[in-house]
């Protein structure tokens, strides 16, 4: 969220910074009194610019939860978890493979993920190919970095993948 905010005040800074720039190169007359239009329009639009990135899921989904009665919120929300273990499983096991596929590593990828503070994290990956000790030992460390998956719950068997 930090991030986010971070974000959105260098791109109003960015936006004032050349908009300042730009109104202090331009003639006087109609063309500045345009210039300051056009400036002013730059810098409404980079102030509100979070207002164009809400998550519309979110919104729609706390929408739906505030009109429902208390039993089918809970089931929505047992539900929805296993929708997002589902979606992070798929998500991670793509994300490894790609990061493989760059170290030219040929490999399956399987994650397991584990309910933590309410929310399914990867817990465990299971990597399936023909793979050298360096190599191992570069994924290794990878999903290490990328996951906080440390080396005793990473799993690999050697086994050509097609």
């Amino acid at each position: 969220m930090l991030d986010v905010v971070k974000q959105w005040i260098m791109g109003v800074t960015a936006a004032a910074v050349l908009v300042a720039a730009a109104g202090s190169l331009m003639p006087r007359g109609t063309v500045q009194r345009i210039g300051k239009l056009t400036g002013a329009l730059v810098l409404m639009l980079s102030v509100l610019s979070p207002i164009w990135k809400v998550d519309g899921m979110q919104l729609s989904r706390a929408l739906t939860e505030y009109r429902l009665p208390e039993e089918d919120r809970a089931v929505m929300a047992d539900a929805s978890l296993e929708v997002m273990k589902e979606l992070i499983e798929e998500q991670s096991d793509a994300y490894i493979s790609d990061k493989a596929e760059d170290l030219g590593i040929r490999c399956t990828v399987a994650v397991e993920t584990r309910e933590q503070d309410g929310y399914p994290v990867p817990w465990a990956v299971t990597v399936r190919g023909s793979l050298t000790a360096e190599q191992r030992e570069v994924l290794t460390r990878r999903i290490e970095a990328d996951f906080a998956i440390p080396a005793e719950r990473q799993t690999y068997h050697m086994e050509e993948v097609e």
